[in-house]
């Protein structure tokens, strides 16, 4: 069984935040976005989110929309740099990168199988950590409580629930309160339900949480430990899933190094095998000071 290892304090977090976007956790990723401003990828039309108004960030977001960068912790660089295109030597094409799939986001726009959703990501060329591009979510501080979400999605074909998540992210604003930033998650689906596998930022440290998204009373989530991520720094976040099977698990692993041993998993059984992934979804059910990350060299190996 999976232990729910947190402290007296994180557990009152937990139960505020729980107070606060408790819909958005049980119903999944869908229905809760920000409005597109197209910009990139495939954007939805819909939009039934509270975004900050006036006072509250909405500078960043004209910034966001005007083609700025937005980071707060440059060092004073000009950050408007637009994206840039390139057809040879990105990360992508080297031979040991033999992944199903790869994204290193030197195009100059999102390409045409993500689904963008909500304002704060963008491609920049400003701080990459493989030039060209770099993927930018720069979400703007609240002194409200709406919640809304900013991502990008991809769906693969391809059936598989034996799959390595790798990815390159850099923090450079995170806020350590009980608003909560997810830095990438699978789904699996199973009809109008979910399985969810997601890596969260919440209360300063980032800890794998797994969801079985139906309908309550029946939903549940199980929190695995927290684990630091450095700030202002590129890690390497790898998640190796077995998520079906006589023992289903998940091993994370920083900058190549293990982080704790291999958590079990409950997956739920019957799901569609084809996984979606899911990079840089806010949650914002509370006020909050803002997030600034970046993403580089995305690789999922389907097995």
């Amino acid at each position: 069984m999976i232990q729910i290892r947190e402290s007296a304090l994180r557990v009152v977090a937990s139960v505020i935040l729980a107070a606060t976007a408790a819909c958005s956790l049980t119903m999944g990723f869908d229905g809760f976005v920000g409005p597109a401003d197209g910009d990139g990828g495939s954007d939805r039309g819909d939009d039934i989110s509270t975004l900050p108004g006036a006072g509250d960030g909405g500078g960043s977001d004209a910034k966001l929309a005007s083609g700025g960068d937005g980071a707060t912790n440059d060092g004073g660089a000009d950050p408007n740099v637009p994206p840039v295109f390139v057809d040879a030597g990105t990360f992508c094409t080297k031979p040991d990168s033999p992944s199903t799939f790869c994204e290193d986001f030197d195009t100059s726009d999102l390409s045409a199988r993500w689904l963008r959703e909500g304002v704060f990501g963008k491609l920049t060329s400003y701080s990459p950590k493989s030039a060209p591009n770099v993927f930018l979510v720069d979400v703007p501080p609240t002194t409200t409580g709406g919640t809304f979400v900013s991502k990008i999605t991809r769906s693969f074909d391809t059936s598989a629930t034996s799959v390595v998540l790798g990815f390159d992210i850099k923090p450079e604003r995170v806020y350590l309160g009980s608003s909560f930033f997810i830095l990438a998650a699978l789904e699996w689906a199973r009809g109008d339900n979910k399985y969810s596998l997601r890596l969260v930022y919440s209360n300063g440290s980032v800890r794998l949480e797994e969801s079985n998204l139906v309908p309550p009373p029946d939903n549940k989530d199980a929190y695995h430990p927290f684990f630091n991520l450095p700030e202002g720094k590129w890690s390497r976040v790898t998640l190796d899933i077995i998520a079906s099977g006589q023992s289903p698990g998940a091993q994370l692993m920083l900058d190549g190094v293990a982080v704790g041993t291999r958590e079990p998993l409950s997956p739920t059984s019957g799901m569609d095998p084809r996984p979606t992934l899911i990079l840089g979804a806010v949650f914002a059910g509370n006020p909050h000071t803002g997030w600034t990350l970046r993403y580089d060299d995305v690789m999922l190996s389907l097995r």
